[in-house]
């Protein structure tokens, strides 16, 4: 339990955990000669992560290496609260900031040009992922087992212990109402002490804090995608020689032990880019309903139906927007709604420039606000597409359901992705009709809006059935136990998803999508999508699905 002792004493030294006499171990790192040091400090604020003993010894060495890289004194301040981090470097009283991608984007809104992205930490993925996590025989096995629970989490402001676990308890349909008791313990260590102590019963946090308790007996029980890691952002007043001077010394920084001080894992840094956040930007919109995304005169909005959470759409069509931008000259930029009906509303508002939908939706829309299916999606075999130019559904029931056939289901409840969804209605509707059974009039339908709460809802009893997309049942195999959903029917293909533009899109610059899309031969692109390739639209098989 050393480093729940640890903890303890950490908040009990609170006052003297910022003095570099109380800086333990950390201050063995090799320092610079002090008197070859000039000018006045850089100062160097840190986000309180982790208790203000804890922060201060894992930058220390990281003040030494850019002293004697700069010539300059760095000086390590502990930012009490998100708030005072951005605040000191607006006021240029802090010049550098180790912020949090979430507090980054709040402050980028409204302080856009005093706050300059510099570099950010890449481990062996890139990025860093937040996780739930309960303890040893809490009782807890999977993420749908934490409703009535007490739940803890961090700052408001933060990514990793507020914002991403909240995004993934959104993604399997939990809410914070849906807990006993939220609390906000605001540093990391803290949560993970109160879940130890069963003070709490779940927290949120960034899975390097929970790494080191493990061995106390806290229990990772779900991980987030990978989404960008705490960075470097600078302040304007910040002088361009000092900033030039200070992003050299970290992007050649290749010292393992500093490295590993400053975060688990890290490898090193990295140019930062605006962009590099629009995901958590996504999360906050899909969250709160507040917009940080920038959109500059040459920005190109390309939008995907939430099949699937916003962060595995992130990270599947990403680089197909570096693909494109770097292609075309203009910016492609992500626009992931929350669920269907934002999604069909974007598309029919004209906010957006191109689209990516089932074919079903491309159909509906295109009754309203004509758009132009320009390719179709080649899916490889082995992906949840069910073949390479199309998919199917599937109907689920539980394993200890009465239902045997599809005609059980009349009468029952039955619950849908949406009656817009090609994988979660359509297809269904289609096939049980060719059973002289009519969805709308024999069943009693529930729109869930989302794949995965159609699986929980069939999980939970909410319903005695479901329609979702074969793949789904993929995507939440870690979430319940799948030896209690049975598939009881699976239907018959349908073309796959197309890409479309919106007539507000120059024609040229569509058919040059077009082309590229077509022409597209990058394995990583190609393979972070699960796609094999881009083909030309079948017109027909489009234009037949708006009988439905």
């Amino acid at each position: 339990m050393k480093n729940i002792l640890f903890l303890i004493c950490s908040i009990v030294l609170f006052s003297a955990a910022c003095q570099e006499k109380t800086a333990g171990p950390a201050a063995n790192s090799v320092k610079a000669d002090q008197s070859s040091l000039s000018g006045p400090p850089i100062v160097l604020s840190v986000s309180p992560v982790e208790s203000p003993r804890s922060m201060f010894e894992r930058f220390l060495p990281l003040k030494y290496y850019l002293e004697r890289q700069t010539g300059r004194p760095v000086k390590i301040l502990i930012a009490p609260n998100y708030d005072a981090a951005v605040e000191g470097l607006v006021n240029g009283t802090v010049h550098l900031s180790y912020l949090d991608p979430a507090a980054y984007c709040e402050a980028r809104a409204k302080y856009r040009d005093k706050i300059i992205p510099l570099v950010r930490a890449v481990g062996s993925e890139g990025s860093a992922r937040s996780v739930l996590v309960t303890r040893e025989l809490r009782g807890i096995a999977r993420v749908v087992d934490v409703k009535g629970k007490r739940l803890a989490l961090g700052n408001a402001r933060s990514s990793f212990s507020h914002l991403i676990p909240l995004a993934m308890l959104h993604d399997v349909g939990i809410d914070a109402r849906d807990f006993s008791a939220v609390d906000y313990l605001q540093q990391e260590d803290r949560i993970a002490l109160s879940v130890l102590i069963g003070t709490h019963d779940v927290g949120g946090i960034s899975e390097t804090v929970a790494m080191k308790y493990v061995p106390d007996g806290l229990r990772i029980i779900k991980r987030s995608d990978p989404v960008p890691q705490l960075f470097l952002c600078a302040s304007a007043a910040l002088s361009k020689d000092d900033l030039k001077a200070v992003e050299k010394s970290l992007l050649f920084l290749k010292d393992r032990s500093i490295l590993a001080s400053v975060e688990r894992g890290l490898e090193g840094f990295v140019p930062a880019e605006d962009r590099d956040f629009d995901l958590v930007r996504i999360m906050i919109k899909n969250l709160t309903g507040k917009d940080y995304i920038e959109y500059g005169p040459r920005t190109i909005r390309f939008a995907v139906l939430p099949l699937y959470p916003a962060t595995t759409i992130y990270h599947r069509y990403e680089p197909l927007m570096k693909y494109l931008s770097d292609k075309t000259g203009y910016e492609f930029k992500l626009v992931i709604p929350k669920d269907f009906d934002e999604f069909v509303g974007v598309v029919k508002s004209g906010t957006v420039d191109f689209s990516y939908q089932n074919p079903y939706v491309f159909a509906q829309i295109d009754l309203i606000y004509p758009i132009k299916a320009l390719v179709t999606t080649m899916g490889q075999p082995d992906e949840e597409s069910g073949g390479e130019e199309a998919y199917r559904g599937v109907i689920i029931t539980r394993t200890d359901s009465p239902i045997k056939t599809v005609n059980d289901l009349i009468n029952r409840r039955v619950m849908i992705v949406s009656p817009k969804s090609a994988g979660g209605f359509l297809s269904q509707k289609i096939f049980l009709a060719r059973h002289g059974i009519k969805v709308e009039n024999d069943m009693k339908i529930i729109d869930a809006k989302r794949q995965e709460k159609v699986i929980l809802g069939v999980y939970n009893g909410l319903a005695d059935a479901g329609f979702v997309r074969e793949g789904a049942l993929q995507v939440l195999k870690d979430e319940v136990d799948m030896r209690n959903i049975r598939v009881l029917a699976t239907t018959n293909p349908l073309p796959n998803w197309p890409i479309a533009s919106t007539k507000k899109v120059n024609p040229a610059l569509a058919n040059k999508v077009k082309r590229l899309l077509i022409g597209l031969d990058d394995s990583s692109v190609l393979k972070a999508a699960h796609i094999r390739k881009f083909g030309t639209a079948n017109e027909q098989e489009l234009e037949e699905l708006k009988k439905y």
